[in-house]
């Protein structure tokens, strides 16, 4: 019963006796969509019909009284289809139409003044066809057209004329056309333009003042021609500009001054140019400024002032400039807004100590794919908010512990494919490390490069015994292999087995990896490869738990084992560091004899004069009992 109702209410909206054509569809609201096999324009109740959309059709011609019935029709669109001759008075029996689309046909010519009468038209979208020329009167009489779209054809030039009648016109894309250079004065009637498109085109240069009268232009597109220089006072006369957009072109430089005057401007691209350098009065006051887009160039450096007007914005893009090598200390001092910057995959070797202090809101910070060996102390102070940062893809050898101290906000920070230097100076990274697994991205990518014993070993799998006391001091750290891996490192009773090893850094050697072979036919010698040219000589001294102990001949210090490790530390034998360390300890054992030898006269004297106190004690005791009576007579 509801299905009834519903179409008696459908049949009452709809005039008596009307049929909706074969392959259309029928709106109550007097819309009519069409598709399929339809070769002209299919016969429709006038009374009701405003707006006719024929999509996807077998369509080819426009007739001269095709809709002259559709006395009511107001928006007519043919689209996706074969369409490729238009009668010239094909809409002269519509001049009501106020918008009329034949995107994305077969259109290459069209007959002028083909639109002269349709003084309401307000939107007319040419787009997606074949045109190779419009003629000067094409547009003749369009004074209410607001949106004008012939993108996407191939038409080289156009006339100075093309667009003077259009001073109501809001909308222009001439996008993906071959357009190689535009009149002076092609825009100069359009003072009404908010939106002017030009990307996709085969622009190399364009010529001073052809933008003066566009005072309310909005956006601006200029992106992907071939421009190769712009005018110093190009962009001056357009207050209001919101969006600018000048990258793929062909620009190495930009003339001082040109983006002047541009208070308004919220969006700016220059990317993917060759630029070389930019001059230190490029940008005057852009407050609303809130993406700015400076990639894919051949900057080495920047102006120290680049971004000093830049106050509101939020996402800062200066990534893949494989000439950046660095960066003024003072260039982001004025960002307070910024909320993303991009430095990824520059050629950046190394980062000033406060270079990013002043981002107090920043939250996103890409580093990666740079050449940074090491961070300053505390660089990532001053950032609260900071979530996520990548410093993946670097040189970085190590990072102190505190390194991420101060981000409290941290959320994800990728740190693989670096060239951690696995010795014990990297020990409180490494305990940051593993405390904070889940907060780096890339855990299992974050690998020793050096020393090569441990190359590729992951950081979250060492584990150190760095003495705290004497580990600066320590010269070298060996491990030997097990004597029962290795048979051919034993000898025969009484032979002298010496193990020649090149003095490393405190380093954690894996026991499996030192190669042995028989140097002398008198004893049995394991050597590494020699990458200094000083030699330490070691003597095994004791074998126990399949390991063996090596004791230095003249320098060893300590030795230690731990989880199947055994840690020889040595100082050298030779040297300033040598020579002070005997001659401290020389004093030191002086200065202990020394005090041992007072210690024991100060006690002797100390007994002595105790001794001497006791006896005249005595002897006073005595007299006194003598004469004791005799007071006590008197």
């Amino acid at each position: 019963m509801w299905l009834i109702f519903l179409l008696l209410q459908l049949a009452s909206l709809l005039p008596f006796g009307f049929l909706c054509p074969n392959g259309c569809v029928c709106f109550p609201d007097g819309g009519v969509q069409c598709t399929g096999a339809i070769t002209d324009i299919p016969l429709l109740d006038a009374s009701h019909t405003f707006r006719l959309s024929l999509n996807d059709t077998s369509l080819k011609v426009l007739k001269s009284q095709s809709l002259q019935p559709l006395i009511l029709l107001l928006r007519f669109s043919i689209t996706h289809s074969v369409l490729d001759t238009i009668h010239p008075e094909a809409f002269y029996s519509a001049p009501q139409l106020r918008s009329i689309k034949l995107s994305s046909n077969a259109l290459s010519v069209l007959p002028p003044g083909v639109f002269r009468r349709l003084v309401n038209l307000e939107q007319l979208h040419l787009d997606g066809n074949q045109l190779v020329s419009l003629s000067p009167d094409m547009f003749e009489g369009l004074g209410n057209l607001t949106e004008l779209d012939i993108s996407k054809n191939q038409i080289s030039q156009l006339d100075a004329n093309t667009f003077q009648d259009m001073t109501s016109l809001y909308h222009l894309n001439l996008a993906g056309n071959l357009l190689r250079k535009l009149p002076q004065t092609l825009f100069h009637n359009l003072m009404q333009l908010k939106s002017l498109i030009l990307t996709s085109n085969k622009l190399e240069t364009l010529e001073e003042g052809s933008f003066d009268h566009l005072h309310n232009l909005l956006v601006l597109m200029l992106h992907k021609n071939q421009i190769q220089d712009l005018p110093p006072k190009l962009f001056w006369h357009m207050p209001s500009l919101l969006t600018l957009t000048m990258s793929g072109n062909q620009l190495c430089y930009l003339p001082a001054e040109s983006l002047y005057f541009l208070p308004n401007l919220t969006k700016l691209t220059l990317y993917n140019n060759p630029l070389i350098s930019l001059p230190d009065q490029l940008v005057g006051r852009m407050p609303r400024l809130k993406e700015l887009y400076l990639y894919n160039t051949n900057l080495s450096t920047v102006p120290w002032n680049l971004f000093a007007n830049m106050t509101g914005l939020m996402s800062l893009n200066l990534h893949i400039n494989e000439k950046l090598t660095s960066l003024p200390r003072n260039l982001f001092c004025c960002l307070p807004n910024l909320l993303k910057l991009s430095l990824r995959y520059n050629s950046l070797q190394a980062l000033q100590p406060d270079q990013f202090s002043q981002l107090t809101k920043l939250q996103i910070l890409l580093l990666n794919g740079n050449m940074l060996q090491s961070l300053p102390a505390r660089i990532f102070y001053n950032l609260p908010k900071l979530a996520k940062l990548e410093l993946s893809n670097n040189y970085l050898e190590n990072l102190p512990g505190d390194t991420f101290l101060d981000l409290n906000s941290l959320q994800s920070v990728t740190l693989g494919h670096n060239r951690w230097d696995c010795t014990c100076s990297i020990t409180g990274f490494v305990e940051w490390l593993n405390q904070n697994q889940r907060v780096v991205s890339d855990v299992d990518d974050v690998l020793c490069h050096k020393p090569q014993l441990l190359q590729n070993r992951k950081l979250t799998s060492l584990t150190f015994e760095c003495g705290t006391t004497v580990r600066p001091t320590y010269d070298s750290v060996l491990v030997m292999t097990s004597s029962a891996s290795h048979p051919e490192s034993k000898s025969t009773a009484g032979q002298d087995r010496r193990t020649t090893i090149n003095t490393v850094p405190p380093t954690i050697l894996p026991a499996t990896t030192l190669r042995s072979t028989t140097t002398t036919t008198s004893s049995a010698q394991t050597s590494l490869p020699i990458t200094t040219p000083e030699e330490t000589f070691f003597k095994i001294i004791n074998t126990f738990d399949d390991t063996v102990v090596l004791e230095s001949c003249s320098s060893l210090v300590h030795h230690s084992r731990y989880k199947s490790w055994v840690y020889l530390w040595t100082v050298p034998p030779t040297g300033l560091y040598s020579g002070l360390l005997l001659a401290l300890h020389i004093v030191l054992i002086a200065t202990g004899v020394i005090l041992t030898v007072a210690s024991a006269y100060a006690l002797y004297r100390l007994n002595k004069v105790a001794w001497e106190l006791g006896t005249s004690v005595s002897t006073h005791q005595r007299i006194l009992g003598k004469r004791l009576p005799s007071f006590t007579k008197l």
